[in-house]
C-alpha cells in the first residue's frame, strides 16, 4: 500500500506521540524526546506556526514530522524560518513513510525565508536519506551544536565584579525585551521576542538580569518545558550502566545525579542566554549567579550552544553529559535558492526552541 504524510489533527495526538516513543536515540544513554501528554497539542504551544504532519498505512499511524515557522534574525534582519524537526518512523513498521515529492511540497510554505532542522551527529540513517533526496531537498551543514546537562551545583569561580544581579520583574518587561532584540539580532538565527506571552510557560519573574547605573548588560531565563516536551531516558548501557551505581561520586565530581529510567527529566532550559556585546565575562558572570539559582530547585539545567559560540570554551571546560547534533539548511532545488542566508559564524539559534 502506498503511503503519504497528510496533515495531522487534533485526533492525531495520541498516535503521535507513541511513534515518538517508539525509539531512542541509540548510545550509552538511549534518550527518548517526546511531547506528552499529547503530541499534537504540544507542537501548537510552539511560538509561530506549527504544521505537523502524519502518515498512515490504512488507519494505523506509521511515521510524523513537523514544521515551526517563526520570525527569527538573520543578518540582523527579521525573517521567517521554518524548523523542520521531529521525524520519526514507528519502530515497529518495516516500510516507507511516504517521505515524498508530496510531503516535500507540503513543507515549501509560501512567506518562508530559510528551512532548517538539527540531526543527531552520529544519526548516519539520516545522513544517507538526505543523500539518496538530492533532487528535492538539498541539506547544507550550518553548524556542529552541543547540548549539556549540567549540575547546578558544580564547583565554579564567578569572577569579581560590582555587577547588580537580580530577578526581573514586570517594571523590567519593555526593557528586557529591547535589550533580547538588540543583542539578539547580532546572531542568525536568534528569535524575535516580541511578547514573552508568545513562549508557553515562560514569565518575567524566570529571567534574570545583570545590571549596572545603564541598564540591562545581560540576560537569560530558567524556562521550564517539561509539561509539553521531555526527555526521557530509556536504559543505560555499557559505562553508563555502570555509573549509575556511582552516583555519589559522580555529584562529588560535579556531573549531574543519573537520573531513574522511564521517567521524564525536570528540569529547566538555560534560554535567551545573552550578553552586551557578546562579552565572555559577563556571560561566565551570569552563568554563575543563575547557576546558583536553578540549584534552589533543581539537580539539573540544560544549556545548548554552537561550536563556534564565544561562551562554548567555558562549559567545555565544565563537566556535563554532552549530546552533539548538526544543524542544516534546508533547500528545495526545485524552488529557487533561500530568501536569507546564514552566518556559521555568528549563529546563535534559542535551545529552548529546538
Amino acid at each position: 500500500m502506498r503511503n503519504a504524510m497528510h496533515k495531522a489533527t487534533q485526533a492525531d495526538g495520541k498516535e503521535i506521540l507513541r511513534i515518538l516513543e517508539s525509539s531512542a536515540a541509540k548510545g550509552s544513554i538511549e534518550l527518548i524526546y517526546t511531547r506528552r501528554p499529547d503530541a499534537y497539542e504540544s507542537y501548537m504551544r510552539e511560538p509561530g506556526e506549527s504544521h505537523v504532519f502524519v502518515s498512515r498505512e490504512g488507519e494505523r499511524a506509521i511515521g510524523t514530522c513537523a514544521e515551526l515557522i517563526r520570525k527569527v534574525y538573520i543578518d540582523g534582519k527579521i525573517c521567517r524560518a521554518a524548523y523542520i524537526c521531529g521525524l520519526k518512523k514507528d519502530a515497529a513498521y518495516e516500510g516507507g513513510i511516504g517521505f515524498g515529492a508530496g510531503f516535500v511540497r507540503d513543507l515549501a510554505c509560501d512567506g518562508v525565508d530559510f528551512y532548517y532542522c538539527s540531526v543527531v551527529s552520529d544519526n548516519a540513517h539520516v545522513q544517507r536519506t538526505f543523500e539518496k533526496s538530492k533532487r528535492a531537498i538539498a541539506a547544507t551543514p550550518i553548524t556542529a551544536y552541543r547540548t549539556y546537562i549540567l549540575n547546578p551545583c558544580l564547583r565554579y569561580r564567578i569572577p569579581a565584579h560590582n555587577y547588580i544581579f537580580r530577578q526581573a520583574t514586570a517594571d523590567d518587561t519593555e526593557e528586557l525585551l529591547a535589550f533580547l532584540n538588540a543583542e539578539g539580532k547580532q546572531s542568525d538565527l536568534f528569535p524575535v521576542v516580541e511578547s514573552l506571552e508568545d513562549f508557553y510557560n515562560l514569565h518575567i519573574q524566570d529571567f534574570y538580569l545583570l545590571t549596572d547605573t545603564g541598564g540591562i548588560l545581560a540576560a537569560a531565563a530558567l524556562w521550564r518545558q517539561t509539561e509539553y516536551r521531555q526527555y526521557v531516558v530509556k536504559r543505560y548501557k555499557g559505562m553508563m550502566r555502570l555509573a549509575r551505581y556511582a552516583n555519589p561520586l559522580l555529584e562529588a565530581s560535579g556531573y549531574i545525579r543519573l537520573p531513574k529510567e522511564n521517567q521524564a527529566l525536570d528540569f529547566p532550559m538555560l534560554s535567551f542566554f545573552v550578553c552586551k556585546d557578546g562579552d565572555q565575562t559577563l556571560w561566565r558572570i551570569l552563568f554563575g549567579e543563575i547557576k546558583r539559582e536553578a540549584a534552589k530547585r533543581y539537580g539539573m539545567m540544560v544549556i545548548g550552544l554552537p561550536h563556534k559560540h564565544y561562551a562554548a570554551p567555558v562549559l567545555n571546560r565544565l563537566p556535563s553529559i554532552r549530546f552533539d547534533t548538526e544543524l542544516y539548511e534546508i533547500g528545495f532545488p526545485w524552488k529557487g535558492p533561500s530568501a536569507c542566508h546564514v552566518n556559521s559564524h555568528a549563529i546563535y539559534p534559542e535551545c529552548g526552541l529546538l
